[in-house]
Order: structure tokens, then C-alpha cells, then sequence
């Protein structure tokens, strides 16, 4: 087979995989959506916002410079 028809072979899969998984995780309601069900830990939502904030600092002062 050719590089292209394995590119287009992997692309097809790689969306299906992601189509996959938004039906698989998808949430049934708004509460649901919003305490993303329950599973994300306090911890982990307490790094992930801090390296938001940082991440979001840190592009402002580069463009400062």
C-alpha cells in the first residue's frame, strides 16, 4: 500500500477514536458537565487551574519584553 492510502487509513482511524470517545464520555446532564461527573479530583483541578495561571502570566510578560 502507499503512503498515501496508510496516511488516509490513519487519519480515518484517529477520528473515529476521537468520535469514540466524545460519545463514550459524554455527559447527560448539566450538572454532570460542570463537576465533570465527579471524577476529577480537588488536587488535580487545583494543579490544572494554577498552570493555567501560570501558563497565561507567563505569555503576557513574554510579549512585554
Amino acid at each position: 500500500m502507499s503512503v498515501q492510502i496508510w496516511t488516509f487509513v490513519f487519519v480515518f482511524l484517529t477520528f473515529g477514536l476521537y468520535i469514540g470517545i466524545a460519545v463514550w464520555s459524554r455527559a447527560g446532564s448539566t450538572s454532570e458537565f460542570y463537576v465533570a461527573g465527579g471524577g476529577v479530583p480537588p488536587l488535580a483541578n487545583g494543579m490544572a487551574t494554577a498552570a493555567d495561571w501560570m501558563s497565561a502570566a507567563s505569555f503576557i510578560s513574554m510579549a512585554g519584553l
